[in-house]
């Protein structure tokens, strides 16, 4: 097998270690009903985007090379992806790793969705991932999925009291807060995209 096989190999093994052991960590913790509380665990934005991970990985190390055709296989959904779960690794550093110390496995499962991940699949993209006819044209189609999951957890926060993030809680900060936090974390996209394709062209050259 070559050796990007075997590291995206490694990269779903991971993924799927981590993301069942998350879920079910959460459903040790909780006394919801178990509807609320699988509806609560896909509305992490890290989960989502850990699932896309495991996908991509999956689908690059076991489809052919013959074959090797479709979404997955696009450089420009690839860097997209790329970004997505790099701004999780930033966020969670950045913002939310503070808030808490998990112990034990739940501190082994939250380095892997929130740093090994993200700095395995950055290496992935930067030495794997043909990034020469990315253009900048594209960045506003990568910012359509934080965009609708921003839009869907702020509806059902409304409906359900309960949101993923504190910087998205509009019952502790009111919307005019969130929608602050919001265009900040926009320009983050913005910039993060635009950084991604400056440096795949670079690196392509």
């Amino acid at each position: 097998m070559k050796t990007n096989k075997l590291y995206l190999l490694l990269i779903v093994l991971l993924e799927w270690f981590a993301l069942i052991a998350q879920l079910v960590l959460l459903l040790q913790a909780t006394h919801l009903p178990l509807a609320e509380s699988l509806t609560r665990y896909f509305s992490y934005y890290t989960i989502l985007t850990n699932i896309i991970i495991a996908a991509y990985a999956a689908v690059h190390c076991f489809t052919p090379a013959e074959r090797r055709t479709g979404f997955f296989f696009k450089p420009s959904v690839e860097t997209a992806i790329t970004l997505y779960i790099t701004i999780v690794g930033l966020v969670y550093t950045l913002l939310l790793r503070q808030l808490w110390s998990p112990k034990g496995l739940q501190a082994v499962v939250d380095d892997i969705l929130h740093t090994i991940i993200p700095v395995m699949i950055l290496i992935y993209w930067w030495k794997w991932v043909d990034t020469r006819r990315l253009k900048y044209s594209t960045i506003p189609s990568w910012l359509i999925y934080p965009a609708i999951y921003a839009l869907i957890i702020l509806i059902r926060g409304h409906f359900a009291s309960w949101y993923p993030y504190p910087f998205l809680d509009v019952l502790q900060y009111l919307y005019g807060r969130v929608l602050i936090n919001c265009i900040f974390l926009l320009m983050a996209f913005i910039l993060f995209s635009s950084l991604f394709v400056w440096a795949g062209k670079k690196k392509a050259r």
